[in-house]
């Protein structure tokens, strides 16, 4: 069994992903520098980050990096709950300004453009992350920072994922200065370490593609995919149990690092379920996943660490995926997601799947996008 005979679009993609960080990242930049003035990144006391989907994930991803950037607080809110369930009165703040970054790269996102359209209407400076300037999201948002992704083939959004993410934190890195947190050779420091993290990755992915397809072929009967993450890695989960349900049709779930001994722990059919725990060498939750992972293994399950520690210690029968460290922790997130995307497209294609059930039979329904981009907007 050949790995060249299961190419895939999902792996086509992994691989453009470090070129494309580096040539987006010195355009987002460009394109991000002045759409938030300074006399409005000194008003802000809040930051609120909402998206769909992928979006919702990098939202997820990447609020550790906001955080620390900016020194600001900052929620990743559903966009269904910013557009119907938040009380008027914590959107209208007497004093300061709330910033909303909605991340769609489409745009067409019914419920995103609600959302982002009723903070506005409460005073919220809102900002569009999207690659449509004429989307309904750009139309309803005061601002708009845009996305121009080249044309690659489809690959179940593991591109759009990556400069959605890259979009907030370059963001961060430019309200974080404004606000003297740092200088610009700072600011230019982050920047080279993002493109540093992106060529670490690049030079790795050959032989992470390989072990990848490996762990593939040992697992293509595996019908049950549980993600762990804490921090920026909770993001990840998310993207990968959805990457794993899209590709395959599978069940798959996500928890952080404490909930999961709370509740995942009890998930039974241990013999067709298969576990990827995120575990950062420089992550403050180290301990706790540590604790994790050897529960994890007296239960006998069939687990994978995916780690940029290589002296990582665990017990013997749990796998190790050592993948690139970065200089900074919060940077992690950025290129973390890509061995379980490489894992994704090549569980598709060994298991005889289309992506998203390719539309058809009972699944035809979610074959379009309708009942994403036409579901009836209500402003309250």
């Amino acid at each position: 069994m050949k790995r060249e005979d299961f190419n895939n679009a999902m792996v086509q993609n992994v691989y453009d992903v470090p070129d494309l960080l580096i040539e987006q990242c010195a355009k987002i930049e460009k394109d991000a520098r002045l759409v938030i003035s300074t006399p409005e990144i000194f008003d802000l006391t809040r930051i609120l980050i909402t998206g769909c989907g992928d979006s919702y994930a990098a939202a997820l991803a990447m609020k550790p990096a906001l955080e620390y950037l900016t020194g600001i607080p900052t929620e990743v809110i559903l966009t269904v709950d910013l557009a119907r369930y938040t009380p008027a009165e914590l959107l209208a703040r007497k004093h300061g300004t709330t910033l909303v970054l909605a991340v769609s790269n489409s745009g067409a996102v019914a419920r995103v453009a609600e959302a982002i359209k009723r903070a506005g209407n409460y005073g919220c400076l809102t900002v569009a992350v999207t690659g449509n300037k004429e989307s309904k999201l750009a139309k309803a948002a005061k601002k708009v920072v845009p996305l121009s992704i080249p044309r690659f083939v489809s690959g179940n959004g593991v591109r759009s994922y990556l400069v959605s993410m890259l979009s907030l934190l370059i963001i961060a890195i430019r309200l974080g200065e404004v606000w003297g947190r740092y200088t610009m050779e700072t600011t230019q420091h982050y920047l080279d370490a993002i493109c540093a993290y992106s060529m670490a990755f690049k030079k790795s992915l050959n032989e992470l593609d390989m072990q990848m397809f490996e762990i593939a072929k040992r697992n293509a009967s595996k019908e049950l995919f549980d993600f762990i993450g804490s921090g920026g890695n909770y993001g990840t989960a998310w993207f990968s149990q959805a990457k794993m349900i899209e590709a395959t049709g599978e069940w798959a779930t996500y928890a952080d690092t404490e909930s999961w001994l709370h509740l995942n722990c009890f998930l039974k059919h241990l013999s067709r379920k298969f576990t990827i725990i995120y575990a950062s060498s420089k992550g403050p939750e180290l301990s706790r996943s540590l604790e994790m992972i050897s529960a994890i293994s007296e239960m006998k399950e069939e687990l994978y660490v995916i780690t940029d520690g290589k002296s990582l210690k665990v017990p013997s029968q749990v796998a190790v995926i050592v993948i690139p460290e970065c200089e900074q922790q919060w940077l992690w997130p950025l290129l973390n997601y890509l061995p379980v995307s490489l894992l994704a497209g090549y569980l598709c294609e060994l298991k005889g799947e289309a992506y998203g059930r390719g539309g058809r039979d009972n699944w035809q329904a979610c074959g379009t996008t309708k009942w994403l981009t036409d579901s009836e907007i209500h402003i309250l």
